[in-house]
């Protein structure tokens, strides 16, 4: 009896830009690490995955670069994305060779059947039994404790590493959705571009990221925290540190802050009344990395004037979510 129990556990799969999550059918996290492959260019060996691989950004010898495989939601790099996806699995559980999973991988309602179809292609060459797929932010939604099927609509914006996606949701599926292909890999690749033009230091990623989280700000009233970041001088190469205000980014996050607000007009524009009602009511959710950035959620609302939830969880959430949609009775 424990060996058809255990034969018939399968897993929630979120391949994310930045980072994959695995889930149960109960929703409990198995695996978050991030999307990235780092590849022996001599002779195309897989030298690392997740977490180990991310550690060597910026760090690796000419002969082996970290790469990450999903670009704005979309698989860029098939073979190292099955890789990465392999060896989650098998991180995940152990004896999936004897007994392949079932999953539920979650998808961007933007993307095209041929896209979805390479989605399904690339989970079973990664070693699972069958496939189901589920659009993100309704698995984000169940993650978040929504009742995704009852006749109440819903709005959720999630901004992730490389899109950001609105959503309105009603008895279990999309009502109307718009995507833009930017997102918080946007935001680091601009602080880059701006520490090196006007501090004249050059900086890596990592350090970008950093910068985002700590002290990126769209309120005004903070615009003067500061940070000491490090890196190397722009012309003689050698290591330097210089002392950062957060207005000195603020020109990275708006024009995100915008996008967000655009595709959330382009959804709210195409939904029925008796929806939006439920909307004004509710408010809107909010998931995704970037929505860890201070007062992203009060800018919307002061923008759009409703009101903008703030959630538990909101990057491992639609992770969450969508290991549940594994349970029988589940759309």
């Amino acid at each position: 009896m424990k060996l058809f129990k255990f034969q018939q556990e399968g897993l929630g799969i979120d391949l994310g830009t930045s980072n994959s999550i695995i889930s149960d059918e109960n929703g409990k996290i198995i695996i978050n690490e991030p999307s990235v492959v780092a590849i022996d260019i001599n002779n195309y060996d897989i030298v690392a995955v997740g977490t180990e691989a991310k550690s060597m950004i910026g760090k690796t010898p000419d002969n082996i670069v970290a790469i990450s495989p999903i670009e704005n939601g979309v698989i860029a790099d098939f073979e190292s994305t099955v890789s990465m996806l392999s060896y989650f699995i098998k991180k995940a559980r152990p004896n999936f060779s004897v007994f392949q999973p079932e999953v539920c991988v979650s998808v961007s309602a933007s993307l095209t059947d041929v896209e979805r179809r390479s989605v399904e292609d690339l989970a079973l060459n990664a070693g699972a039994r069958s496939v189901k797929l589920v659009e993100e932010n309704i698995a984000s939604l169940k993650g978040l404790g929504v009742d995704v099927d009852e006749p109440t609509g819903h709005i959720i914006l999630n901004i992730g590493a490389g899109t950001i996606e609105a959503s309105v949701i009603s008895l279990g599926g999309i009502v109307t959705s718009y995507c833009i292909k930017s997102g918080g890999e946007d935001i680091d690749q601009e602080i880059k571009q701006i520490l090196k033009k006007k501090f004249g230091v050059n900086i890596g990623i990592s350090t970008a990221e950093a910068i985002k989280f700590k002290i990126a700000t769209l309120n005004s009233d903070r615009e003067n925290n500061t940070m000491i970041v490090g890196g190397t001088d722009v012309i003689s190469t050698m290591p330097k540190s210089v002392e950062i205000r957060a207005k000195d980014i603020t020109p990275a996050i708006v024009p995100i802050a915008d996008m967000c607000i655009e595709a959330l007009r382009k959804v709210l524009e195409k939904t029925p009344p008796d929806i939006a009602n439920d909307i004004i009511a509710e408010g809107i959710y909010i998931v995704g990395g970037v929505s860890l950035v201070d007062y992203i959620h009060e800018y919307i609302t002061n923008v759009l004037g409703i009101k903008v939830l703030k959630v538990d969880s909101p990057m491992d959430c639609t992770g969450i979510g969508i290991g549940k949609f594994l349970k029988k009775g589940d759309k």
